[in-house]
């Protein structure tokens, strides 16, 4: 608004300029009106040739004016703009970055597997027979759980033919705080609780320890020889 105010002031001021050199200007010479009784051409003066110099005069004084009042208006402004102070928004303060690092999960509490039942395996002989001593095979069962009960399940396979006998089983019974054994009877008296067809040779005794829940089981083991009767 200043600069406006400014600048008008300055039209004004040289419009009241170019009136007054008009005035003079139109006036006429310094020398006055023309003679008009003088017959002479050279004491003549054309009007408007006079005219048309005052013309001129007056156009290039307003050319001048004009590009001065141009000049100083340009001048003005520029020192108006450069007063002006760009405002700078400001932007919205972030909130400085936490680090947060993940809570550790908890460990889980290291919980060794539960110890399996069946611990040991013992056995009195590596061979026995059905027609001569010894008639009796002996298993001991080391256990971890002396109340949960289990079996040997059994059977023998022929070590020539492949034929194998029908599986049988037998109870462990308690011997001690933490042992169980049975006693599998080839021969030799009625109590005989190993079974098998006419006509097999010597086979292997295959054997196995159950729980009676089936949860716990051994692997099957062969490593015991049973010497049928022959028949």
């Amino acid at each position: 608004m200043e600069a406006n105010n400014t600048f008008f002031k300055t039209v004004i001021l040289s419009l009241s300029v170019l009136l007054v050199l008009s005035c003079t200007l139109m006036s006429g010479p310094q020398g006055g009106q023309p003679d008009p009784t003088s017959n002479s051409e050279e004491g003549q003066s054309d009007p408007s040739l006079a005219e048309t110099d005052i013309a001129l005069r007056v156009m290039s004084t307003s050319l001048a004016i004009q590009q001065m009042t141009l000049e100083a208006a340009q001048a003005e402004m520029t020192q108006q703009a450069g007063s002006i102070q760009p405002t700078h928004t400001s932007a919205p303060t972030q909130p400085p970055t936490q680090n947060i690092q993940p809570s550790p999960l908890p460990s889980p509490t290291d919980v060794p597997p539960p110890a399996a039942l069946v611990l040991d395996i013992q056995t009195s002989v590596d061979a026995f027979y059905c027609y001569q001593s010894p008639y009796e095979l002996t298993i001991t069962v080391t256990v971890s759980d002396i109340d949960r009960g289990m079996a040997v399940y059994y059977h023998i396979a022929d070590k020539y033919s492949g034929a194998t006998s029908e599986g049988q089983n037998i109870n462990l019974h308690r011997k001690t705080d933490n042992t169980r054994t049975a006693v599998i009877i080839g021969g030799g008296s009625s109590k005989q609780n190993l079974q098998f067809p006419p006509m097999m040779g010597e086979s292997y005794f295959v054997y196995q320890v159950i729980s009676d829940d089936g949860k716990d089981r051994t692997r099957t083991y062969s490593d015991i020889t049973f010497f049928p009767c022959g028949q």
